[in-house]
């Protein structure tokens, strides 16, 4: 029980449950936009993402991290290279599996599957992490007295 106990309470597993939230949401907006939109793979994925990251944003922040005691602004400045760079990388994805003939949603999952430990690493020890602090000075140990 212990163990089932440490387990949730980990950074990693409230992350991955995110995820997995996250993760519906983007591929249910991405069957919407795929169904009944005229657009084109690219922006239906665009579209998807981009919201869809901006819950994860907000979930990650205050679940996974608890970094929600923090300033947003410094949080924000960090998240916007990864945001970047994992959209450059899951477009790219989709993209490629799409040219090998997959169909947008399996190439959508791919994708995601290919940015998830990036993610994680990223927002826990990028994003999120924790401001230094302040180092105080330790007080010098006792002597230990010593008998003759």
């Amino acid at each position: 029980m212990r163990r089932l106990q440490k387990l949730a309470r980990h950074s990693l597993t409230r992350f991955l449950a995110l995820a997995a939230l996250g993760f519906g949401v983007d591929l249910t907006l991405l069957a919407i936009l795929h169904r009944f939109t005229p657009l084109p793979a690219a922006a239906v994925v665009s579209i998807a993402f981009w919201l869809t990251y901006a819950l994860n944003f907000a979930l990650n922040r205050h679940f996974a991290f608890h970094a929600d005691r923090g300033p947003i602004g410094r949080q924000l400045i960090r998240f916007l290279p990864q945001v970047l760079l994992d959209f450059v990388l899951t477009l790219g994805a989709v993209l490629a599996f799409q040219a090998l003939g997959l169909a947008l949603p399996v190439a959508r999952v791919l994708a995601a599957g290919t940015t998830l430990a990036l993610n994680y690493a990223l927002y826990r020890w990028w994003t999120f992490r924790s401001a230094p602090s302040p180092v105080t000075a330790r007080p010098e140990p006792e002597p230990v007295p010593t008998y003759r």
